[in-house]
Order: C-alpha cells, then sequence, then structure tokens
C-alpha cells in the first residue's frame, strides 16, 4: 500500500514538474516574444523606423509574425525617405520659378516704360512661372484628392477623339522644342466609361514626361489599338529612357527618378490613381538612353457598364 501511495506522489510530483517547465517554456517561447513584438510595435509607431527585432530561431507563427514586423518598418522607413525626398523636391521646385518672379518684379518695377524689352520679357517670364506653379499647385491637389478617393463624372467617350484632342493640344508645344508627332488617327471610334477631364489629364500629362525627356530633333508617337475587351494609348518617346532600378519605382508616390527633370514627381503617380478608378492597367517599359513607352489601357465599354462603377 505504502508503495502504491509513494508511486502515486512520485508521479504527481513528476506531472507538477513537467507543468511547471511547460508553462515556463511557454513564457519563454509565446510570452517574451510578444512582448518584444509589443515593444517594437510601439516604438515603429512612435516614429523609430531604425528599431528592429532579432530573428525567430524557428519558422513559426511567432517568427513569421517577426519578419513581417521587421518588413513593415523597412517599407516604412522607405516611405518615410521617399516623402522626405518629395517635400524637399517640392519646395525646390516652387522656390525656383518664385524666385524668379521676384526677381523680374523687382526689375518691371524699376522700369518707366513698358515699350522697354525687359519690360514685356518679364511680364512673359512671369506668366509662363506662374503658370508653371499652377500647374504644380494643381498636380498635388489632384494627388491629395485621388489618395482620398476623388469622385469621377463618368460618362460614354471616344478614345480616339480624346486622344486626338490632346495630340492637337500639345502639338504646338513639341514642335516649339524641335520635335514631331507622330500619330495615325484610327477611323472608327473606341467606346470608354470614363471622366473627360481625368483623361485629358492622363494624355496631357504623359505627353509631358515625353516632351521633357526627349531631345531637340526626336520624335513623339502616339499609337491606339483596339484589342476584344480593351482599348490601348500608347505614347512612345525617343529620350533618355528611365534605369532599370527606377522602373519599378516610378509610379509610387513621392519617387523621383534619379534623371528625373523639374517636376513635382507625382504626375506619373497621379496617372496611375486616375486609371486604376476607371477600371485599367498603366504600363511603362523603358530602355535608358533610347526612350520610353507608357500605356493606358481601358475597357471597352459596354452597356450597362456604369452600373459597374457606381463607387467612382
Amino acid at each position: 500500500w505504502w508503495r502504491t501511495v509513494a508511486v502515486c506522489v512520485g508521479l504527481g510530483v513528476l506531472v507538477l514538474a513537467f507543468t511547471v517547465w511547460s508553462g515556463l517554456f511557454f513564457v519563454r517561447s509565446i510570452v517574451r516574444p510578444l512582448g518584444e513584438v509589443e515593444a517594437t510595435a510601439t516604438k515603429i509607431a512612435k516614429g523609430d523606423m531604425k528599431v528592429r527585432l532579432p530573428d525567430a530561431p524557428y519558422d513559426d507563427e511567432i517568427g513569421r509574425l517577426c519578419k513581417t514586423i521587421n518588413q513593415m518598418a523597412e517599407d516604412l522607413a522607405e516611405t518615410e525617405r521617399l516623402k522626405n525626398e518629395f517635400i524637399s523636391s517640392v519646395s525646390h521646385e516652387l522656390r525656383t520659378p518664385l524666385t524668379s518672379i521676384k526677381g523680374w518684379v523687382e526689375t518691371i518695377s524699376n522700369i518707366d516704360d513698358p515699350t522697354n524689352e525687359n519690360y514685356r520679357r518679364g511680364l512673359s517670364v512671369i506668366g509662363t512661372e506662374t503658370d508653371r506653379l499652377y500647374t504644380m499647385v494643381e498636380e498635388l491637389l489632384d494627388f491629395s484628392r485621388l489618395q482620398n478617393g476623388i469622385k469621377m463624372n463618368c460618362q460614354v467617350l471616344d478614345l480616339v477623339a480624346e486622344a486626338t484632342d490632346a495630340a492637337l493640344f500639345v502639338e504646338a508645344r513639341i514642335q516649339q522644342e524641335g520635335m514631331q508627332l507622330v500619330y495615325a488617327e484610327p477611323p472608327d471610334p473606341y467606346p470608354v466609361w470614363a471622366d473627360p477631364a481625368r483623361l485629358r489629364q492622363v494624355f496631357v500629362n504623359l505627353f509631358d514626361n515625353a516632351i521633357k525627356y526627349s531631345e531637340p530633333g526626336g520624335t513623339i508617337f502616339l499609337t491606339l489599338r483596339r484589342g476584344p475587351d480593351t482599348v490601348s494609348a500608347s505614347i512612345r518617346d525617343q529620350g533618355r529612357g528611365i534605369a532599370p532600378d527606377d522602373l519599378e519605382k516610378v509610379k509610387q508616390k513621392f519617387f523621383k527618378a534619379k534623371n528625373s527633370v523639374r517636376g513635382s514627381g507625382i504626375g506619373l503617380a497621379v496617372v496611375d490613381e486616375i486609371v486604376q478608378t476607371l477600371g485599367g492597367r498603366f504600363e511603362i517599359a523603358s530602355t535608358l538612353g533610347q526612350g520610353t513607352t507608357v500605356t493606358v489601357t481601358l475597357p471597352i465599354y459596354h452597356p450597362g457598364q456604369e452600373h459597374l462603377h457606381e463607387k467612382i
């Protein structure tokens, strides 16, 4: 009998010891890592983008959570860096025309003769730089609206007519820059469901990029195509192109490529937001030193499509 009691007591002690050990193991393997995750997440939320969790020794749920937290911190740090660079770039872009305007205003204020060449030149520069500022501010406002979900006033449009109007609008500027536009207008209409103002903004923005990154003597091509379910418009230039490292990032908000020229750097992000909102795709292909091709693809309009996009 006593032997049986002793065996039972021994088994009880072993069970108790195992329970204590398993509890400690649980605390060590689950609670402590979760505490570290919580502390790290709190630091990230307070703006410390350099903090990271140590690599977990096991590929379990905790390990995957740690990797996810670290990747989130990396992405947030990169976004913060791009945002700071964007603010610096926009500040510089805004300061340049403002400095020019201020300088010419001071110059004109000292000229009494309106027929003076510097007087007329100053007014021209002020007008040009004011338009440049207005365009940049509109881009910034559009980007802000699109990020918050802009409401579009869509209707049935002819993509051919819209593209042709945009081409006519920029053709004079293309010629002034010493380039030419090649465009063969398709004979048939390409119906799409879109906002005319936003679609025009897409075309003008893409043409503006093609002009800015091309050299005198170059050619800009506009090509429209129609498939079974989609229509597309491609604008190709013979400019400097985009570096491979930058190509996959140029549509990101706040990103500005290494060889970018003047501008806010958010034009392509705005285009991408508009096209996606319209249910389409925006694609970029480029070879450094040879040129860039941008393609906007939209679904062909079918009766009843407007009801599928009431949320736009």
